[in-house]
């Protein structure tokens, strides 16, 4: 896992409720200290995803953490393959 991460996770982790987990403002800023820029929604998205109480806490802990930063990485990664003039816009097929 990105050296990065660990730090981005260790500085929510100790701050606020010192609960382990992190909320979407949080992660928020996690994800922005590491160079990613998401909606509110997408946010969101990827607590609900990644939380493993089933959306009681509303947070993820360091594992799901990790799993989200790669998965937030690689899903942008493919984007740029296909944003080759940056546009913002890229193509996909199922194919």
């Amino acid at each position: 896992a990105p050296r990065n991460s660990q730090l981005s996770f260790r500085v929510f982790r100790t701050g606020g409720d010192r609960s382990g987990r992190i909320d979407s403002n949080e992660l928020r800023e996690a994800l922005l200290s590491l160079g990613y820029s998401l909606s509110p929604m997408l946010l969101e998205l990827l607590i609900s995803k990644y939380d493993k109480t089933d959306g009681r806490s509303k947070a993820i802990e360091y594992d799901n953490f990790i799993e989200c930063c790669l998965t937030v990485k690689g899903l942008t990664d493919k984007f740029k393959e296909k944003d080759t003039n940056l546009s913002g816009t890229a193509t996909f097929s199922y194919e």
